[in-house]
């Protein structure tokens, strides 16, 4: 795609959004109003029983795409005509394609069968039929967001998507189109905006990206005042400090430089030009010259902040995506200076850890870039307690330290539609809750008390291509304060306002990027809203389904079978240390009032619905693992037999390469390890202890991960699909744990 000049773009898109504006409401693309009332009319179904209407729905993208063509001057030359579609070449050439497309075909059933009752594994499940529907008909006019001349209907899909998605979180936005005055931002809150991205940690690294330009940016604002002509006549500019007073920017010593408020940073350069009368676009490339972007990390920090000697941080749990460390060292801010903050019983991040650390920052004036808090970690389902993050950060901030908070949402950030409510009182965000239907949903009191202060965090990653179920590529990014977007490319954090934006291409990693993408998660999200009756039902069905799921197998502990189950996160009783007797007792109570009863049964059921909400991990992931009993009843102490038990059972329930009958894998998980270098002596030695093990104290620690995205897992049109899984599992795990017993015992290392 060759470059346009930012005038140029900039004409094309207000003419663009004219264009849009001005469209019939019946034609014009929006993402308002109403949604699918029926989940099974979303998905082609178990055994393609909705291929009929997918197919005719595909079949109008392409008659459309096709009258596009032929009405696009119908007078001009055509390369094709029926001798040449009849000549041996052509024939030949169609054949050519029909027998490799059917060799393609056939090959392609050996994929992974994720649209299964049996597929419990990875977070991947079937795809909505808006989503294929959206990607499928864009694919057809290959449209480039990278900028809108090569995506005239895609960018401004796009666009709107961004919106959406900063809606769904919590985020204020400008509705397009929309006139001043006529939405109202919530004291506090500023204009946000979100792009769609190939991933979640493409939007990772983005989010780092922004919050390094962030933390440096007043020290470049300062070294521009001090030596460039253009601003002589504004060294006494000031900035409002932590504490609230204002002080001469380049007075400030630099500690305090690199630790002022982030909306005070975001508002400097509309704050210069409106003070000094100087053009926006001057300020921008005079303080540009001076930016990370520009210098690089070296001769900023040594020639602008010298007397800083500590490298500038930032803080994830120990549960981390693999991303922000690979992210800290393609920004050249060095791995190991990603600091892990170990995590509690439950793998979400220890506060006390990250006091901690922040304390050690302070007192070395080590800078913080940013917090990172996992909404729902892709092996543990565990939601950081982000409401006790913001309120940390603010016991820093009177101590004069100050950082970003990004949550790291791909996985978990749909789950905040369970919180949405269908009335849109106001259109700018998504901020209503309906506390009476909340009340019914599935999710535990703690895990609703962080998605209610999701809007604080300064930057969200979400993966429609996740829960979202829309296809590949797409994840998202979104900022809760706009000019944040600016900070990634080379020009002011000015805030945006919903009016002419260039293109979203020139804000982020990406190059070249499929406009197919956008149109999925827009046509998803318009048939599917992001409120309790949309993605918040489909999500809320999978909540109730995993801890049916959950509760199914840990109810095997009490089935006098010869091996049991030690899930992450235990059952209530046991979390709280209640005795032995008690613990049997509410084992008792989740097989009798939860597993042997209907859902109907369940729900109607205020006692037992209550335990159930708390079961299981934070969202829909389940991670447990396996050990069996030696012949005289104690649990077997060897923590290698665990791990190999663990092994075995997770090869036993995957599919393998080359495997041309997948029926021979009945059903499919997937697995991870924990370790005491990633995720701390006070997780490990508590499994350990629990699963009753003795040996190699410094052994990972194998586990096995199932992961609900389907809907339909305990309500199928035949009943619960989960009494057939455990009895999968039942009957594998008996033989696999016989064989392993049997195999000779290394020698055993006490702790």
């Amino acid at each position: 795609m060759h470059q346009v000049t930012k005038q140029h773009a900039e004409q094309f898109a207000r003419q663009l959004l004219h264009t849009h504006l001005n469209d019939p409401e019946d034609k014009r693309i929006k993402l308002e109003g109403p949604g699918a009332e029926t989940l099974e009319a979303l998905f082609l179904g178990t055994r393609g029983s909705n291929a009929m209407f997918l197919h005719d729905l595909l079949d109008r993208a392409l008659n459309g795409h096709v009258q596009f063509r032929k009405n696009y001057f119908p007078a001009d030359p055509d390369y094709l005509n029926a001798a040449i579609q009849n000549s041996p070449g052509f024939k030949n050439t169609m054949q050519l394609m029909i027998t490799e497309y059917d060799k393609l075909i056939s090959k392609l059933q050996q994929s992974g069968t994720f649209f299964s009752m049996r597929t419990i594994g990875h977070m991947l499940w079937d795809t909505t039929m808006p989503g294929i529907l959206g990607y499928f008909a864009a694919l057809l006019y290959n449209q480039n967001n990278v900028a809108a001349e090569a995506s005239p209907v895609t960018t401004l899909i796009e666009m709107q998507v961004g919106n959406e998605l900063c809606k769904m979180l919590g985020y204020a936005i400008h509705p397009t189109g929309a006139k001043p005055g006529e939405f109202t931002l919530q004291e506090g809150q500023v204009t946000g905006w979100g792009h769609i991205t190939c991933d979640g940690s493409v939007a990772n690294l983005e989010g780092l990206w922004m919050a390094r330009n962030l933390k440096l940016y007043p020290v470049s604002v300062r070294a521009a005042i001090q030596q460039e002509a253009v601003f002589q006549s504004i060294k006494d500019f000031k900035v409002k400090l932590l504490n609230g007073t204002l002080a001469t920017l380049v007075n400030l010593d630099s500690w305090t430089i690199l630790n002022l408020p982030i909306d005070e940073i975001l508002a400097i350069p509309n704050n210069i030009a409106t003070q000094y009368n100087i053009d926006i676009t001057t300020v921008s490339n005079t303080i540009a010259n001076y930016t990370v972007q520009s210098l690089g990390y070296h001769d900023l920090l040594t020639k602008y902040v010298p007397d800083i000697t500590q490298t500038p941080v930032s803080m994830c749990s120990a549960t981390r995506h693999y991303s922000w460390p690979k992210g800290a060292a393609i920004l050249g801010i060095g791995a190991n200076n990603m600091w892990n903050i170990q995590v509690d019983l439950n793998a979400r991040m220890d506060v006390n850890q990250l006091r901690y650390s922040l304390g050690l920052c302070l007192k070395n004036k080590t800078p913080v870039m940013n917090v990172v808090a996992i909404i729902g970690s892709t092996e543990e389902s565990a939601v950081d307690p982000l409401k006790d993050i913001l309120a940390i950060r603010e016991e820093y901030r009177k101590q004069g330290l100050e950082f970003a908070i990004h949550c790291d949402a791909a996985w978990g950030g749909y789950y905040k539609t369970m919180l949405n409510s269908n009335n849109e009182s106001n259109p700018a965000c998504f901020t209503s809750i309906d506390e009476e239907a909340m009340a019914a949903l599935p999710m535990s009191k703690y895990v609703t008390e962080q998605y209610q202060v999701l809007q604080f965090a300064d930057s969200i990653t979400v993966d429609p291509h996740k829960s979202g179920y829309v296809p590949y590529p797409a994840g998202g990014l979104c900022y809760r304060n706009s000019a944040m977007r600016n900070l990634v490319s080379f020009t002011a954090p000015v805030v945006y306002h919903g009016g002419v934006d260039p293109t979203v291409g020139v804000y982020g990693v990406e190059g070249s990027k499929p406009g197919a993408a956008a149109a999925a998660v827009y046509f998803s999200h318009k048939v599917i809203r992001p409120n309790m009756d949309g993605y918040g039902k489909l999500s809320g069905e999978c909540f109730f389904n995993a801890k049916r799921l959950y509760a199914a197998l840990v109810c095997l502990n009490i089935a006098n079978l010869p091996f049991f189950v030690v899930p992450l996160v235990p059952i209530p009783a046991i979390q709280q240390g209640l005795s032995p007797v008690q613990v049997q007792k509410q084992y008792e109570f989740i097989r009798d009032r939860i597993v042997n009863k209907t859902n109907q049964q369940l729900l109607a059921d205020a006692e037992a619905f209550a335990l159930f909400k708390e079961l299981g991990g934070d969202q829909t992931i389940i991670t447990y693992m396996y050990n069996y009993y030696n012949n005289d009843g104690t649990p077997n102490n060897n923590m290698k037999k665990v791990n190999d038990l663990n092994d075995a059972i997770y090869r036993a329930f995957s599919y393998k390469p080359g495997e041309d009958n997948t029926q021979l894998t009945e059903i499919v998980v997937t697995s991870s390890a924990f370790t005491r270098e990633a995720d701390g002596d006070y997780l490990v030695n508590s499994l350990r202890q629990r699963l009753g093990v003795a040996s190699d104290y410094d052994a990972p620690i194998n586990f096995i991960i199932s992961t609900v995205m389907n809907p339909w897992l305990s309500n199928t049109v035949t009943g619960s699909f989960i009494p057939q899984l455990i009895s999968i599992i039942t009957k594998n795990v008996t033989k696999i744990a016989a064989q392993i017993k049997e195999q000779p015992s290394p020698e055993l290392v006490t702790a």
